[in-house]
């Protein structure tokens, strides 16, 4: 489901589904309050960074001396880290680095800290320079976070951190479509929250394959999972510029629409035609269809008029 990229503040998330008369699906979901979707039981989190050879250059290392670039993964990993603490019960976040060694397949522990620590960590890759993988293996890091990180939790979040393509996908999606199944069983019986589990995939730098983060997002699409369990969200950090954008790639897909974001609302498209009313209130996330030929659409509350153009992902000239 294509994905704008940085939508309209206060929304944090815009998903537009094409549908076969050539109008959209949209899906709008407000920035939520992190605290409120937690509440009060045991929430962990786990922020797993690529260690694979290709993101040596965004880790500051470079083969001309004197021209050093930037850690780019640092600062993204520290903000991100220091964000996660805020919705942990301990105020600590679970860190490791993944697809180190040859063959891409082991991690390594960075470390349990608090924002604090976050904010200060020295992010610069596995310890030893034999270590950078040559390969990138999502499994291992997933089933960290699934299998230990989550042991005992009521609430847990895992950020994965990437530059490129993942060599082990089909593993990948038949390890989801079980724990999607285990996460409904779950659900249903009462034993757990709705979007108790939730992992975010963020891609750094030029390579990422959107079509692959595409795929992983919507997973369970076209099978009984789907508008059930939603186990994926994806961002890039190109489209991060800001605490509001994090916020809204690591929360936005959380929303639900059991919470209310405003007394009423009512959304029209450019032309002013009506395409969805809420006179008792504006849900925090919501569906309509936009219009073939339309290219952005309009909500308007009680204080104020939301426009969001859609064109960079629907291609409307």
């Amino acid at each position: 489901m294509p994905r704008i990229p940085r939508p309209t503040k206060p929304l944090a998330d815009v998903n537009c589904l094409p549908q076969k008369d050539g109008s959209y699906e949209i899906v709008v979901c407000f920035l939520p309050d992190p605290s409120m979707l937690v509440g009060e039981g045991n929430s962990k989190a786990c922020l797993a960074v690529d260690a694979s050879a290709s993101m040596k250059p965004m880790f500051g290392f470079s083969p001309v001396p004197f021209n050093k670039p930037p850690n780019y993964v640092e600062a993204v990993t520290r903000k991100i880290g220091a964000i996660l603490c805020g919705i942990t019960k301990t105020g600590k976040v679970t860190g490791l680095y993944w697809a180190t060694t040859a063959d891409g397949s082991k991690t390594e522990p960075i470390g349990e800290l608090d924002e604090a620590g976050w904010s200060a960590a020295t992010i610069g890759g596995p310890k030893r320079s034999q270590d950078w993988g040559r390969g990138t293996k999502l499994l291992p890091p997933l089933k960290q976070i699934a299998e230990v990180v989550d042991k005992g939790s009521d609430w847990t979040m895992g950020v994965v951190i990437t530059d490129g393509i993942i060599e082990d996908e089909k593993d990948v999606v038949d390890y989801c479509r079980k724990l999607g199944q285990e996460l409904d069983r779950k659900t249903s019986s009462g034993a757990r929250r709705p979007n108790s589990f939730k992992l975010v995939l963020i891609g750094i730098g030029e390579l990422v394959d959107e079509a692959q983060f595409e795929r992983l997002n919507n997973m369970f699409e076209d099978t009984p999972l789907e508008g059930k369990i939603d186990l994926w969200a994806c961002g890039l950090v190109a489209s991060m510029q800001e605490e509001s954008d994090i916020l809204g790639v690591l929360f936005g897909e959380l929303m639900t629409e059991d919470v209310f974001v405003a007394a009423s609302g009512s959304v029209t498209d450019a032309a002013g035609r009506e395409l969805g009313k809420w006179p008792d209130g504006l849900p925090g996330k919501f569906r309509f269809v936009l219009p073939k030929g339309q290219k952005s659409f309009n909500i308007q509350i009680p204080s104020t008029t939301i426009t969001q153009d859609c064109s960079e992902v629907i291609g409307v000239p």
